[in-house]
């Protein structure tokens, strides 16, 4: 049962570990080829997962009920119904002229709800990697996601060092076009705000990284000197802590050259977000003491200060005039097929109906992803969306505790803020309907959400150490005292 139980998560593990390799590499997964190669890759995540349902159980109900609507939502959309009935959902009525005028009017015929089957059918398949990195990542243990986590940083680190090289004029033979010129930095990705949307996940969880290193290290006096603290880089754990360092800087100014201005002002929020939730755990008896709080609140600021003219004079967005129109005539055609909506998937087929003729251009996405899902499923989306954004926030409740927090807490918090971030770009761009970026966010949300017993369980096992020690404490002779003999008085003793 063992060896099937570790088989199963080395599996488990493997596939994960390709996926995230693998979705930014070519196009963000958004070419037909390396899409369906990680949709092969969820498929064999499924077949490990089914042949031990049991791990399933670590999702929880509320995630299964959440997994369960995303997937079941294109597939009730798919289900043929009567032509009678299909022309009283809402918004159907110009679309069964067009079928009268090309003959497929006949009242005694079979329609899905969605308007754009295909699209659906795609769509549904799409889901599949997201939604199973997001059920697998929940099975594995703790030792195994912290690897993971070290394989997406070196992912980040290969799309800074990349992308700064495209920008800089570096190496000719590692420019891979896109669609702002040679010299963007868009790393891998076509558009380079969605290179911003995986960095700036990315990036708050080194700086947690950071943080626990520096944070956990302990000195024996509270008082000791600047140069025994200054020793802890020395060490093997303040080489690592300089690796993180080196990895956020590389992942900040990567942001900076995507020119992104949505990248540029949440990698601001980011920074603020991470110096409210690490900052006070860098104090205390730690190696910096309350230096460690003071320094960081001085180096977060100083970086604020230098990137808030950047987002005015360095950053661009080239949709900037068009997308309030875009928004505008989405919402109009998200009213028209409320509350069923127009089909999952169906936005770049069914959103030309209502395009303004100022937009000139082919508009694939609403440049907002949650009004894209509410004009595709209508009611049903907007359910979703609130429930997510219900159990995120629950996740902060279950995750925030006092005490000292062990590696992984912190790992999780700079997941939980990474993913906040992704949620507000949500607002102004298309990322999670990359499949890259959408795994991406599927793993840190999972590692967010993941139940945490680090803490406790290494209560418990101090505490039996504790105990284990007592038993085993020698006993201690004690010589015997000699009662007097009744034929003496007590004076003689």
């Amino acid at each position: 049962m063992q060896n099937s139980l570790s088989t199963y998560r080395q599996g488990v593990f493997w596939l994960l570990a390709l996926m995230l390799l693998l979705a930014p590499l070519f196009r963000a997964g958004n070419l037909p080829l390396p899409l369906l190669m990680l949709e092969l890759l969820s498929l064999g995540i499924l077949v490990l997962m089914l042949m031990r349902p049991s791990e399933l159980l670590q999702l929880g109900t509320a995630h299964l009920v959440m997994l369960g609507g995303i997937l079941i939502l294109p597939v009730l959309m798919l289900i043929p119904m009567p032509v009678g009935l299909w022309q009283q959902l809402p918004g159907r009525e110009a679309f069964a002229e067009i079928y009268k005028a090309i003959g497929m009017g006949s009242e005694q015929g079979w329609r899905t709800a969605t308007l754009a089957p295909n699209n659906t059918e795609a769509a549904l398949w799409a889901l599949l990697p997201p939604l199973l990195v997001f059920a697998a990542t929940i099975s594995l243990p703790r030792k195994d996601l912290l690897k993971l986590i070290y394989v997406a940083l070196g992912m980040a680190v290969f799309q800074s060092v990349l992308s700064l090289m495209q920008y800089g004029g570096g190496i000719s033979s590692l420019y891979i076009a896109n669609e702002f010129g040679i010299k963007a930095a868009a790393g891998t990705y076509l558009n380079r705000d969605h290179l911003a949307g995986l960095l700036e996940m990315l990036f708050p969880v080194v700086l947690a990284l950071l943080a626990a290193t520096v944070g956990q290290h302990r000195l024996g006096s509270a008082q000791a000197s600047w140069r025994k603290r200054l020793g802890f880089l020395a060490t093997a754990r303040g080489h690592q802590a300089s690796i993180y360092a080196v990895i956020g800087i590389l992942a900040i100014l990567c942001l900076v050259f995507t020119r992104s201005r949505a990248g540029i002002a949440l990698t601001m929020l980011g920074l603020l977000l991470v110096l409210i939730v690490f900052a006070r755990r860098l104090g205390g008896s730690n190696v910096y003491g309350t230096y460690g709080t003071t320094i960081a609140v001085i180096v977060v600021l100083t970086v604020e200060i230098g990137l808030a003219p950047i987002l005015d004079r360095f950053s661009m967005d080239p949709v900037e005039d068009s997308r309030w129109s875009i928004y505008a005539t989405s919402v109009q055609g998200a009213m028209e097929y409320f509350p069923v909506g127009a089909g999952v998937g169906a936005y770049p087929e069914i959103y030309p109906h209502f395009q303004p003729a100022s937009i000139d251009a082919f508009v694939n996405h609403a440049h907002n992803d949650y009004l894209e899902w509410i004009f595709d499923a209508g009611v049903l989306a907007f359910i979703l969306i609130l429930a997510g954004l219900g159990m995120y926030a629950i996740g902060w409740r279950r995750l925030w505790i006092k005490g000292r927090w062990r590696t992984f807490r912190y790992a999780q918090a700079g997941a939980g803020i990474g993913v906040f971030l992704l949620i507000l770009h949500s607002f102004v761009d298309f990322n999670l309907h990359k499949p890259a970026n959408a795994i991406y966010f599927a793993f840190l949300l999972a590692v967010f959400l993941k139940e945490n017993t680090e803490e406790m369980e290494l209560e418990e096992r101090s505490g039996r150490k504790t105990r284990t020690r007592r038993m085993q404490v020698p006993a201690v002779s004690v010589p015997a005292i000699r009662r007097p003999r009744n034929d003496l008085s007590l004076d003689d003793w």
